[in-house]
């Protein structure tokens, strides 16, 4: 008995020297068990999440824009257009704060919004007068006008206007002038508006898979006991498609295929675990046998092509393995 209970302490004494080597070993109690009166029943399972952030950025072409090289010296873009690319990305373990980098995003969330509206107004901030004049008239008086407005910037700045204007009257006065002109401006040059949004996808880990290994042959009169231990077959790195993603399109359905994959892949790292304990005939008695889970500290990639946009060292319980102890009954 007594070294049934020295053997359990050793055990769980090793097992605590794996907790205080330099890698993070993250471990839980399995199986069915008592705990303060309460029935627990625990697995120990690995939920990722996913997290993508995209910008959008949108070109809106000005109504005058044709007239921007010979008014201005400079061509205006004259093609609508939207474009998205991944600025951010992570990956964490969704139960457990310590390794979840936030906690309450919405799939498809709207972050961030420039402006409200993407399309010019009906009625034209240049307009001042009902008579119906020709685009081409309309955006040479626009441009007539938004020098003139940088004239009297000028005539501010240097006091030219009257007795001057000092003080918050010219901030607001110089402030009132930058809105104008950045409207027509936009006439001419169209409207830049970047959005953000941020993904989160779930990607529950399965089992390991390990590699084939040819089966041992015993040759016949030889016990089986007497054969050199045979390697554990390596385990198989894992692969998740979480997404795809497209520049024209943005994040889009797994069987869109004109997206590129946002792969996820697990691969585990050599890791040492206690040895399990060996029951004996005779000699358990007294002692109840545990089982914990050890996780892998695995290498988490999340790549868009060949592209990696996002990696971690994540606790992985499917790639780890489980370690019965013993431990003295009270």
């Amino acid at each position: 008995m007594k070294r049934s209970i020295l053997m359990a302490l050793l055990l769980v004494a090793s097992s605590l020297c794996v907790d205080s080597y330099a890698q993070h070993v993250v471990k839980k109690r399995v199986g069915t068990y008592v705990e303060n009166g309460v029935v627990v029943v625990a697995d120990a399972t690995t939920m990722l999440a996913v997290d993508i952030t995209v910008e959008t950025e949108h070109i809106v072409v000005g109504p005058y824009a044709k007239y921007a090289q010979r008014l201005f010296g400079s061509q205006a873009n004259l093609v609508d257009g939207v474009s998205h690319r991944i600025v951010n990305s992570n990956v964490a373990i969704v139960d457990g704060c310590t390794y979840l980098a936030s906690e309450s995003i919405d799939s498809s969330t709207t972050l961030c919004e420039n402006v409200d509206d993407f399309e010019f107004p009906k009625v034209l901030p240049d307009r001042l007068s009902s008579k119906n004049i020709s685009a081409e008239v309309a955006a040479e008086l626009a441009a007539a006008q938004l020098y003139a407005l940088r004239t009297a910037r000028l005539e501010l700045i240097a006091a030219d206007l009257g007795d001057g204007v000092y003080g918050a009257g010219l901030e607001s006065a110089l402030r009132e002038i930058d809105d104008i002109e950045r409207e027509y401006l936009e006439l001419f040059y169209g409207r830049h508006i970047v959005t953000t949004k941020q993904y989160r996808f779930y990607v529950p880990v399965k089992p390991a898979e390990f590699e084939a290994v040819e089966p041992v042959v015993v040759p016949e009169g030889v016990d089986p006991e007497l054969l050199p231990a045979q390697p554990e077959p390596k385990m198989l790195p894992a692969s998740y498609v979480v997404a795809r993603f497209a520049e024209n399109s943005g994040i889009v359905d797994n069987d869109d295929l004109s997206g590129e994959i946002i792969l996820l892949t697990i691969t585990p790292t050599e890791m040492q675990y206690p040895d399990s304990y060996v029951s004996v005939k005779g000699k358990d008695k007294g002692v109840e046998m545990v089982q914990f889970r050890y996780a892998n500290n695995a290498e988490v990639k999340l790549s868009l092509g060949y592209e990696v946009i996002a990696k971690r060292e994540l606790p992985i319980y499917e790639f780890g393995r489980t370690v019965t102890f013993a431990i003295p009954v009270k």
